[in-house]
């Protein structure tokens, strides 16, 4: 890794953090997107929850009192589960499937308010969390970042500080059981020790920072801001398998 790898990615993870902690989630989508035009998506992949680990631990300890934990309790052992799932799933899956699906469920849940009938429906789901988490686990480990559990949170009726408390505290626990899980697949992380030690202390600095500019964001802002991370990303998922299709064409 070259000098100004070293000195880029904990800048990186700065802002990362900053924007999680803004609008509970786009900071590990930004971290992946900008890390993955330096480095291989094989390392990339792996080394994204790693990179945000510090930032989320902080996270969770500035919100802890607002956790929602009738979410998040169910959510870990499915992210367990889908950790597992999808740490094997992430080399034999087609990319272009997987993202072409997310884009479409991600737009779904964050654009369409939730009928009358689709809550007497998910009422009849048994721990309808656990597979949320399964879901959203799977999607992430496979793709390196998933949106899921943001798209269905945004139109709940959480406010601002129990929504980042709640994102923070399920995918904290979801960022160590995907790097556990790739640790046991093979992947090494002693080349990238010292990139990590850097970025956790940018990502906690980013973290802080932010805890005061979401004080002042009012709150219908703030769920417009995460309906616009959740759509650009689902967007660049779309624009990602069309240029894979073009380029196979041509």
């Amino acid at each position: 890794m070259s000098l100004t790898e070293l000195f880029l990615i904990p800048a990186i993870c700065f802002f990362g953090g900053f924007f999680s902690t803004l609008a509970g989630l786009g900071g590990g989508l930004l971290v992946l997107a900008t890390t993955s035009l330096f480095l291989p998506v094989s390392i990339v992949v792996p080394l994204n929850g790693v990179l945000i680990l510090a930032g989320q631990i902080t996270r969770v300890a500035q919100f802890y009192r607002h956790i929602n934990w009738d979410i998040t309790i169910p959510f870990i052992p499915g992210s367990m589960l889908g950790a597992a799932l999808g740490t094997f799933v992430y080399f034999g899956l087609s990319e272009e499937i997987i993202a072409s699906i997310l884009g479409c469920v991600l737009l779904w849940f964050c654009w369409v308010p939730p009928s009358a009938s689709t809550r007497n429906l998910a009422a009849r789901i048994p721990f309808p969390f656990f597979w949320v988490g399964f879901a959203h686990t799977l999607l992430s480990t496979v793709t390196g970042a998933g949106v899921l559990f943001q798209s269905v949170m945004v139109n709940s009726k959480l406010g601002k500080d129990e929504f980042v408390a709640t994102i923070a505290g399920t995918l904290l626990f979801m960022a160590i059981f995907k790097s556990m899980g790739y640790l046991a697949a093979g992947f090494d992380y002693s080349p990238y020790v010292g990139v990590i030690a850097l970025s956790w202390i940018m990502g906690i600095i980013g973290t802080i920072l932010a805890k005061f500019c979401l004080d002042s964001l009012p709150d219908t802002w703030f769920r417009l801001l995460v309906k616009t991370i959740i759509s650009l990303f689902a967007l660049r998922l779309f624009w990602k398998v069309g240029a894979y299709f073009w380029t196979s064409v041509l």
